[in-house]
C-alpha cells in the first residue's frame, strides 16, 4: 500500500508497504547497529539515540559498529552502510532534513540527508512506528510489552514542510537535546545534534544598520520624517529610516555585506523595520505608500532595492523584512524579489480561533493579507504568536487551534513558523503540553492539536489525566461559549477569568492532586496546576478595598495562604517570568506589597472619588462619579494590569512593562502631589487636583542632565458595554465643531484615514466617549499646543476604550522643564 500526502508543496510524506514479513522487535535480540567509518558526528549520535530508545522500549542493548561492510540483520545508520547494502538516497528531494526508512525482516536502515536527516530519521522511526513519545525532556513514554510490537516491512520517506520551525519555551530553548528529538531545528547546541537552520528569524533592525548615534546628527534626513520632524528616538528600539533616500540604500547594502561576509552558511538576513509604528511620511516614501494603498509600499520597494544589490554576489542568500502591523496590508502592485523572505506577523490575531476560522473577524483580515502575500512572495514565513505576553502563567485556551492553523499556513506557501510564545521564561502555563503539542504539529502539519493535548495528558499526568482534561475541556467550552477572542495581550476579562470561574478551575486540579499515586506524577500535576493558582491571584486583585490611607484586595472568600502558595511553587519548578519584561520574584514581591497594604490617596468631593497608588507607577484605580455612583476606571482587571498611568516611553522613568514607587510631595482631600527621581537624575512632578466637576492631572518634567522627554498618557476606561456597534457607543473628537470619528468603523477597528480623522481633535483640544445604551462617557480636555497625537483603542472584548495622547516629544538640555496637562469630565449625554 502507497500514502502520499503533500502539503504547502513541501511536505512530502510516502509510505509504501510490502509483503514481506513485518519486523518483530523482540526478535531483534543478535541484531547490531551499523554505522560507517566516515559518519558525522551526528550519524554516530543518531546511532547512539537508537540504541537508547530501543533499550527503553525494549530492554535490548543492541551494540553499535563501525564499519564499511555490512553482513547479517543490522540497523543501518546513515547514508554509508545503506549504500553497501544497495540503497539510494534522494538526495535531491530530501533537503538537509527528509529521510528515507527501508524496513524488512533483515534490516533496518535510516538513512537521511545531511546534517540533520538521518537523526530525525531515528525519532521518526520510535515516534511514528513504535509508540514512543517525547514528552518532556526527563519524560519519554514507551508502550508496554515492546518486544511485541510489530512494523510491516516498508519503505518510509518523509520531508518536513517547514524549513524553520520554532516552539518557544525554555523548556526546549534550555534543552538542545531535547529540542532534538522535538526536531525543532532553531535551538543551538552540541555538533552532534546537528546544527540549526540557516533561515534566521526576522527581527527589527533597520536603527542597527543605519545608528542614529553614528548618523544622526549631521544626516538627520536618514530617519524617518514623523509629526513633520525627523525623530532620532523612538520606543520599540528606535528610529525608523526614510525608505527613498539614497544614501541610507548604500549604508544598508554595506550593512548587510560586512553581515554576509563575517556569518558564512547563514541563508537570510535581515532588514527589517523597527518595533513602532512611525513610518516615514517623507513626500516621496508618502507616494509610494498612497500608490500601493499600503505602508508596505515604500518598505518593500526599499528591501527589493536592497535584495536586488546581494542578489549579484550572494545569491543564494535571502533578504528578510517584516509583513508587521503597518506593513503586513500587501502593497497594491509591488512583488517582493525571489531573494526577499517575508516574516508575517500575526499579532493582532485571536488565538482561540484557528486562524482560518469565518467566524473570527480578526483572523479573517489576516487570511485576506497573507492570501496577498502568496501572489507576491515566493518565500513566506510566519511569526505565530501563541502566549499571554501579560501574564505567562495565566490559563491561555487555544490548544484547539493550534493544530488546524499550522496546516492552514503549510497550505498557503509558509515556508517556516516561528511559534512565539514564553521563551525567555520557564515553566509557564502548561509549558510542557503547549511545548510538545506545537512541537508536533510544526513537525506534521494537518495533526489535531486537540487530540495531541489529550494524548500529553493521559500519557504525562496518568491517572490524574481525567481532571486536568475536564478542566481544559471546561475552560475553552466557557471562553467559546462567552464569544471572546483572545489576542496575544488579553484581560482578565477576555479570558474568563473571575472569581467563579477560577473557583472550578482550582478544583478540578485538586481533585488531580488527590488522584496521583505517585510523587513523580503529583508532582507533574503541582507544577501544571500553576495556572489555576495564578488565575486566583488575579482573580483576588480585581476587587481593592481602601481603608485610612492604605489599599488592599478584599481577598473575600479567598484562601490566605494562595500568594505564598503560589511563590513556594514558583521558586520549586523554577518560574522565572512573570510575563515579557517582568520577573517572577518582582510580581510576586509586588504582590505581597499589596496584600500588606499598599500606600493610597484617596481625593474627593461633591462630583468625585479618585484612589490613587503612588507606589504603583502612580496609577488610578478608581476614578467615581459620585452623583451616578460609576467608576469609569476598565473593570475587571488585576492590580498588575494597566489602570490608567502616563509612562515614559523613552529614557528612564516609569514604563509600561514596570512599576516605579512615586512618592507623596504634598495631599489634601481635593488635591495630591506625587513625584519619582528617574535614575538618570530626571524629576517627574505628577498633580492631580479635583476641581468641580472636573479631574485635573499636570505633569513636571525636569531633567538633570541632557534627554528626550516621550510621555504617552494612557487611560483605560470601561466602554459601559461589549458592542462594537458605533450607534452605541460613540467616539468624538472636537475639531472647529464635535464630530463622531468611529461611525464607519468595522469591528471597533480604524482605517488609515479614519485615524487621521481622529488626529483632528488636536485642532479643538477635546476628545470623548459616549455610550448611549449606559447613559455615560468621560470627555478629555487639553491644550493642542501641548500635544503632538491622538488615538482610540476600543475593545469590545475587553470592555475597553482608551483615549490614548501624547504630549509633544521635548528634548531638554539639563535644568529644562517641560509639562502637559489635561482634564476630565463625566458626560451624561453625547457631544454635541
Amino acid at each position: 500500500m502507497r500514502k502520499t500526502t503533500l502539503a504547502g508543496l513541501l511536505c512530502l510524506v510516502v509510505s509504501v508497504e510490502c509483503a514481506a514479513a513485518p519486523l518483530v522487535l523482540g526478535e531483534m535480540e543478535s541484531w547490531k547497529i551499523v554505522i560507517g567509518p566516515t559518519a558525522t558526528a551526528c550519524e554516530s549520535y543518531a546511532a547512539s539515540e537508537f540504541k537508547s530508545l530501543f533499550k527503553g522500549l525494549t530492554g535490548i542493548d543492541l551494540p553499535i559498529v563501525k564499519t564499511a561492510s555490512v553482513d547479517g540483520q543490522a540497523v543501518l545508520i546513515g547514508p554509508d552502510p545503506a549504500r553497501a547494502c544497495g540503497l539510494r538516497l534522494d538526495g535531491g528531494k530530501l533537503g538537509e532534513e527528509g529521510f528515507h526508512l527501508d524496513i524488512s525482516p533483515q534490516r533496518v536502515a535510516i538513512f537521511g540527508a545531511s546534517p540533520r536527516g538521518t537523526l530525525y530519521g531515528v525519532y521518526e522511526f520510535f515516534e511514528e512506528l513504535c509508540g514512543v513519545r517525547y514528552l518532556t525532556r526527563d519524560h519519554t513514554f514507551y508502550p508496554k510489552n515492546g518486544r511485541d510490537i510489530t512494523i510491516q516491512s516498508r519503505r518510509y520517506t518523509y520531508v518536513p514542510p517547514y524549513a524553520f520551525r520554532w516552539s518557544y519555551y525554555g523548556e526546549t530553548n534550555r534543552n538542545p537535546a531535547f529540542a532534538a528529538r522535538l526536531r525543532t531545528n532553531t535551538v543551538a547546541g552540541d555538533d552532534k545534534y546537528g546544527g540549526i537552520t540557516g533561515y534566521k528569524l526576522v527581527m527589527h533592525n533597520v536603527a542597527y544598520l543605519v545608528p542614529p548615534a553614528t548618523y544622526g546628527k549631521e544626516h538627520p534626513e536618514y530617519y524617518a520624517l514623523v509629526n513633520g520632524r525627523r525623530t532620532l528616538e523612538m520606543h520599540g528600539g528606535g528610529p525608523q529610516l526614510c525608505m527613498t533616500n539614497p544614501d541610507v540604500l548604500e549604508i544598508v547594502v554595506q550593512a548587510t555585506l560586512d553581515a554576509i561576509e563575517k556569518n558564512p552558511g547563514v541563508k537570510s538576513f535581515n532588514v527589517a523595520h523597527m518595533d513602532n509604528v512611525s513610518y516615514c511620511t517623507c513626500e516621496k516614501c508618502a507616494a509610494i505608500d498612497a500608490r500601493e494603498e499600503s505602508h508596505a509600499g515604500a518598505t518593500l520597494s526599499f528591501v527589493n532595492a536592497v535584495a536586488e544589490r546581494i542578489e549579484k554576489t550572494h545569491p543564494e542568500v535571502l533578504i528578510g523584512t517584516y509583513a508587521y502591523q503597518y506593513t503586513r496590508k500587501p502593497p497594491k502592485t509591488i512583488r517582493a524579489r525571489d531573494n526577499v523572505l517575508i516574516q508575517l506577523c500575526s499579532i493582532e490575531c485571536c488565538n482561540f480561533h484557528a486562524i482560518d476560522d469565518p467566524g473570527c473577524s480578526l483572523n479573517q483580515e489576516f487570511c485576506e493579507d497573507m492570501a496577498g502575500w502568496k501572489r507576491k512572495a515566493k518565500n513566506i514565513f510566519i511569526w505565530h504568536y501563541n502566549t499571554n505576553f501579560k501574564g505567562y502563567l495565566l490559563p491561555y485556551p487555544n490548544l484547539r487551534s493550534i493544530g488546524r492553523t499550522l496546516e492552514y499556513y503549510a497550505n498557503n506557501n509558509g515556508k517556516g513558523v516561528f511559534m512565539q510564545a514564553a521563551g525567555n521564561g520557564f515553566s509557564t502555563e502548561l509549558s510542557d503540553l503547549r511545548n510538545y503539542v506545537m512541537s508536533r504539529c510544526l513537525w506534521q502539519p494537518g495533526r489535531d492539536s486537540w487530540q495531541e493535548t489529550l494524548e500529553f495528558c493521559r500519557l504525562h499526568y496518568a491517572e490524574a489525566a481525567p481532571p486536568i482534561i475536564a478542566y481544559l475541556t471546561y475552560y475553552h467550552d466557557l471562553v467559546k461559549d462567552q464569544g471572546r477572542h483572545p489576542t496575544c495581550f488579553p484581560t482578565e476579562a477576555s479570558l474568563c477569568i473571575n472569581p467563579d470561574t477560577v473557583r472550578r478551575i482550582e478544583s478540578c486540579f485538586d481533585v488531580a492532586l488527590a488522584l496521583a499515586r505517585t510523587e513523580e506524577v503529583r508532582t507533574r500535576v503541582e507544577k501544571a496546576s500553576l495556572c489555576a493558582l495564578r488565575a486566583s491571584l488575579s482573580a483576588a486583585t480585581m476587587d481593592l478595598k481602601y481603608e485610612e490611607g492604605v489599599c488592599m484586595p478584599s481577598l473575600e472568600g479567598v484562601d490566605g495562604d494562595l500568594l505564598e502558595r503560589y511563590a513556594r511553587l514558583c521558586a520549586k519548578y523554577d518560574v522565572s517570568m512573570e510575563n515579557e519584561r517582568t520577573r517572577a520574584e518582582t510580581y510576586i514581591e509586588t504582590m505581597r506589597k499589596l496584600y500588606a497594604g499598599m500606600r493610597a490617596v484617596r481625593l474627593e468631593n461633591d462630583s468625585w472619588r479618585v484612589l490613587v497608588l503612588p507606589e504603583s507607577n502612580a496609577k488610578v484605580v478608581e476614578m467615581t462619579y459620585k452623583p451616578t455612583g460609576r467608576d469609569v476606571i476598565q473593570p475587571a482587571r488585576a492590580l498588575d494590569r494597566f489602570r490608567f498611568e502616563d509612562w515614559i516611553r523613552q529614557g528612564a522613568g516609569p514604563k509600561a512593562d514596570g512599576i516605579l514607587p512615586y512618592e507623596v510631595v504634598e495631599e489634601s482631600p481635593s488635591r495630591a502631589v506625587v513625584a519619582i527621581t528617574t535614575s538618570d537624575g530626571a524629576r517627574i512632578r505628577r498633580t492631580i487636583t479635583l476641581q468641580g466637576d472636573a479631574i485635573r492631572f499636570e505633569t513636571v518634567l525636569k531633567a538633570k542632565a541632557a534627554r528626550p522627554f516621550n510621555v504617552q498618557v494612557h487611560p483605560e476606561y470601561d466602554a459601559g458595554s461589549g458592542s462594537d456597534d458605533p450607534r452605541e457607543i460613540g467616539l468624538y473628537v472636537k475639531a472647529a465643531e464635535w464630530m463622531q470619528a468611529n461611525e464607519d468603523w468595522v469591528d471597533a477597528q480604524p482605517t488609515d484615514a479614519q485615524r487621521a480623522t481622529v488626529k483632528r481633535g488636536l485642532q479643538g483640544g477635546s476628545v470623548a466617549y459616549f455610550n448611549r445604551r449606559a447613559s455615560f462617557g468621560i470627555e478629555q480636555r487639553f491644550d493642542p499646543d501641548a500635544f503632538e497625537d491622538l488615538s482610540f483603542y476600543w475593545s469590545p472584548e475587553r470592555i475597553q476604550i482608551n483615549m490614548e495622547m501624547t504630549p509633544v516629544i521635548r528634548h531638554l538640555a539639563a535644568g529644562q522643564e517641560a509639562r502637559y496637562a489635561y482634564e476630565i469630565r463625566y458626560l451624561q449625554e453625547a457631544p454635541q
